[in-house]
């Protein structure tokens, strides 16, 4: 079985992408009840976690520009590749640097914040692992 990376790869980072974004941002839709500390929650550690979700959007560009050839795929598979790694230690570094008082303090009904913060590391490093095989099938 013959598998095309470097077809394949950068439409997967993409989807893990958007993936990713979307599961950055679910917090700031779904939590509406006043005074329970999302804002808080997004600005935790030194970065705060929004910075994930919008480097993951701008990485969607990249790799689909790099799936459809628009500019040079090496160069798009260098800056994949980069933005996925700081994705990666951006959300490992929010993770950790989230105050349990904070994260226990949201309303039972918003119990699954708790689990959150590993399901962003978890989403960076499926980019950081799609933008490392897409580098791999790019780079002579």
């Amino acid at each position: 079985m013959n598998v095309d990376l470097d077809s394949i790869a950068p439409k997967l980072g993409a989807v893990a992408c958007l993936l990713l974004a979307g599961v950055v941002f679910v917090p700031a839709l779904v939590i509406s009840a006043p005074g329970t500390g999302v804002a808080a929650y997004y600005a935790s550690g030194p970065f705060g976690v929004s910075v994930v979700g919008v480097l993951a959007l701008l990485t969607v560009v990249v790799f689909l520009a790099g799936a459809q050839e628009r500019s040079d795929p090496i160069t798009l598979s260098g800056v994949a590749l980069v933005a996925a790694v700081a994705m990666l230690l951006f959300s490992l570094l929010w993770a950790v640097s989230i105050d349990s008082t904070l994260l226990f303090s949201f309303p039972a009904e918003y119990a699954w914040i708790e689990n959150h913060r590993w399901l962003v590391v978890t989403g960076s490093a499926v980019v950081a692992v799609a933008a490392g095989a897409y580098a791999r099938a790019i780079l002579p």
